[in-house]
């Protein structure tokens, strides 16, 4: 039984460096000194569309969210140990029973000052109950995060104690409609399009230079369009020069 359980574990490790292989890839780089070639240099880089990891994106967007609040520690007090418990809840759902050595990793990084009997009371906890994975409006809840916060650092994968998903799914979408309409306004600007007030304001409905005439538009514009100043120069007559 043993021989097989070792066998097993020899064969799933080729299979794990060929899923991780897969996940890269290789650019061949040209490395030159202005016309001379000294050789080429293969760069590793991450494909796109690999597999997202929910716990290490949460897990960033909360030490994002601690930098913001309180530096690069979290400072001793009554409330502070709550980074830990949503840590622990995060990571009992993805690591099952090896989640007490990330959180206790976690929470000597982040907390150093609680003792380890506090950490291991809230691993104790969270063993305790069959738990599933937090939503993202209870995370917003639990770590008291306002919709302006998470605004202003980018935080997409916690939601916010005081705007429900559905709201922020409705002002998402508006800011989304308002960066196209932005986008597609300067692409009129570069091809030269005039922008509406500037040409409602410039248009002839608006100046009406035939009243200025006493006639109609149609005579106006059977006259050639012409204009005030013009049309007070008599026939045959000469513009007069300014004093």
């Amino acid at each position: 039984m043993d021989r097989l359980e070792e066998k097993g574990a020899r064969s799933a490790k080729p299979a794990e460096k060929a899923a991780h292989a897969d996940a890269l890839a290789r650019d061949i780089t040209a490395i030159k000194i202005g016309d001379c070639l000294l050789g080429y240099k293969a760069l590793q880089r991450r494909m796109r569309g690999g597999r997202w990891n929910h716990f290490r994106g949460r897990m960033r967007e909360i030490e994002k969210l601690i930098r913001h609040r309180h530096g690069e520690i979290v400072p001793e007090a009554d409330d502070a140990l709550i980074y830990v418990e949503v840590i622990a809840s995060l990571a009992f759902v993805e690591f099952k029973e090896g989640f007490v050595e990330v959180v206790l990793g976690w929470a000597a990084r982040w907390v150093p000052w609680a003792g380890k009997a506090a950490i291991e009371e809230i691993i104790y906890e969270r063993t305790k109950v069959r738990f599933s994975p937090l939503s993202a409006d209870a995370l917003g809840h639990a770590l008291h995060l306002s919709y302006a916060e998470r605004c202003a650092l980018d935080i997409r994968t916690v939601g916010a104690f005081d705007v429900p998903k559905a709201k922020r799914a409705r002002l998402q979408k508006a800011k989304r409609r308002q960066r196209e309409q932005s986008r597609k306004e300067k692409q009129r600007r570069a091809a030269g399009a005039v922008p509406r007030a500037d040409y409602l304001a410039n248009s002839l409905s608006q100046s009406r230079p035939w009243e200025a005439l006493g006639i109609s538009r149609r005579t106006w514009e059977r006259r050639g369009r012409p204009t005030p100043e013009l049309e007070a120069i008599p026939e045959g007559g000469s513009i007069p020069l300014a004093a």
